[in-house]
């Protein structure tokens, strides 16, 4: 007959099955010691982390609650029910939780770190930067509290102060993918792509199917402009982003002739990629066989003139019936399947018109003048996250306004546009009137010059063969490159860029005195 288990054995064999992450075996053994003495604190902790990693969220509550009825002041099981309702998706109650173990012992650092992260999860970035810094200060060379820290100062777009702490997590754990590809994002968003792609390397080398490393590390070499690389890894997107909401079985497209097939094209991601990469739709075209294209609601009225296209879909809530296509691929696949080079990217433009139409309908809101009729755009998507580095506000530009010969007019559509009213800018209102980008291009198509932020007017104004300046963040998007005011697909733009990141004011000057220029070399 075998001798009862004791509860300092029964401790002993759970933690040893806990530490091997056998959760399951660890969670029977840690239950039979409560069956010896139930509400005891530790052991309900204990369990509940068992639970907790087996994902069984409502359990592990139960328990953390038990033992906290049994220990109202036991911060580590405070601590623990606050990450377990983060990770259960109620960022709002584990915050509650968190304070009140803080209130207990202000300076519990697994506290400090989950409440830091709750409020992460809530927007506060503010908040949690204090209080994963205390957590830090507290213990300074825990690798995931400066990851983290890492993450919510680079969320703020503090990126050298972000760096300097993923870079001692990687030093205290070089082992650690994620701090890694958090400082190679923090580096590519300053503009250090051949630092960027080392750290990236690293992630990839630590893990080698790291999605998101793999994507980061082919966006830093079209930005430095080496595309053929960029290609390469610019598919792994799939892995971790579901931009386009459905799903096929039908093969990919892989660039081979179809004639006799019918190929399903969709735009997958921002307004801004249908522009630029619809040029390579005749290319398409001319490997035979019939071109079927979808695109998001507003989208075709600017699009209509593009040749290359046999069937136009808009996108629904339903996916195209696969009985109508043979083969598919998203749009924003077609420059790695032409093994776009910066020598062979299509660059004739225009190869997007105005709608006739419209251009007639916009013609009569845009007065003949003799001065130059510039249109202005100044903020993006809000919605995007690389919106606040990329949109400036209608006062920076009240340099513009200053100079002689210029007649301005607002192709600003969104919440933004309505910052005419306040700015009282001599700006005439047109963008608030658009239904779609067929507005937006009928009116640019009437215009001598747009300035812009890097948002889709940019690309659309670009596709239109318009002359247009573009303002640009000091590390833009990558289609933008670096360290040049040209850009390689579109030859009417000609770039501003900043000097240092949130520096309108000097780049804006900068536009102001090549306007001055502009209006005098054009009035003669």
């Amino acid at each position: 007959m075998s001798t009862p288990a004791t509860l300092e054995a029964l401790l002993i064999e759970a933690q040893r099955l806990f530490s091997l992450n056998d959760f399951p075996a660890a969670q029977v053994v840690f239950e039979q010691a409560l069956a010896l003495r139930p509400n005891f604190p530790e052991v309900l902790n204990n369990l509940a982390c068992a639970l907790e990693a087996q994902g069984q969220y409502s359990a592990a509550q139960a328990r953390l609650e038990q033992a906290l009825e049994c220990a109202p002041s036991f911060a580590d099981a405070r601590a623990n029910l606050g990450r377990v309702l983060l990770r259960d998706g109620s960022p709002e109650a584990a915050k509650r939780q968190l304070a009140l173990a803080l209130e207990t012992m202000p300076n519990h650092v697994a506290s400090l770190h989950y409440l830091a992260l709750s409020e992460k999860a809530l927007g506060n970035y503010a908040s949690a930067e204090a209080a994963l810094s205390q957590a830090v200060n507290l213990n300074p060379l825990a690798p995931e509290l400066r990851n983290n820290l890492g993450n919510v100062l680079a969320a703020q777009g503090k990126y050298v102060a972000a760096i300097t702490h993923y870079t001692v997590a990687l030093e205290r754990e070089p082992h650690h993918p994620a701090a890694a590809l958090n400082l190679a994002n923090a580096l590519s968003r300053q503009g250090q792509m051949d630092e960027a792609i080392e750290r990236y390397d690293q992630a990839l080398t630590l893990q080698p199917d790291l999605a998101e490393a793999q994507w980061g590390r082919a966006l830093a070499y079209l930005q430095k402009g080496d595309l053929a690389r960029g290609w390469e890894g610019y598919e792994w997107r799939f892995l971790f982003q579901q931009a386009y909401p459905h799903r096929y079985s039908k093969p990919y497209w892989n660039g081979e002739l179809f004639a006799g097939k019918r190929l399903l094209i969709y735009d997958e991601i921002g307004y801004g990629d249908v522009f630029q990469f619809a040029r390579y739709l005749p290319l398409v075209k001319a490997r035979g066989g019939t071109v079927l294209f979808e695109v998001k609601p507003g989208l075709q009225s600017a699009l209509r003139g593009l040749t290359g296209v046999d069937e136009w879909l808009e996108r629904g809530s339903q996916p195209v019936e696969e009985n109508r296509f043979d083969l598919h691929l998203p749009l924003e696949s077609l420059p790695g399947v032409f093994g776009t080079t910066l020598d062979t990217i299509p660059s004739d433009v225009p190869y997007l018109f105005a709608d006739d139409a419209l251009r007639s309908k916009w013609r009569a809101r845009i007065v003949p003048s003799a001065d130059l009729k510039i249109g202005l755009v100044w903020a993006g998507n809000p919605d995007s996250a690389y919106d606040q580095a990329r949109s400036c506000t209608l006062r920076d530009l009240a340099p513009l306004f200053e100079i002689p010969g210029c007649r301005f007019y607002s192709l600003q559509v969104g919440k933004a546009a309505s910052d005419i009213h306040e700015a009282g800018f001599p700006l005439i209102p047109l963008g608030e009137d658009f239904g779609d980008f067929g507005d937006t291009a009928a009116a640019m198509s009437q215009l001598d010059l747009i300035i812009t932020v890097e948002t889709a007017a940019a690309h659309l104004a670009g596709a239109l063969g318009k002359p247009t300046w573009v303002l640009l963040a000091h590390v833009p998007a990558w289609r933008w490159l670096l360290n040049r005011a040209d850009s390689p697909w579109y030859p009417t733009l000609h770039l501003f860029r900043q000097t240092e990141a949130g520096a309108w004011p000097a780049v804006i000057a900068v536009l102001a005195q090549a306007l001055e220029q502009y209006v005098k070399v054009t009035s003669k």
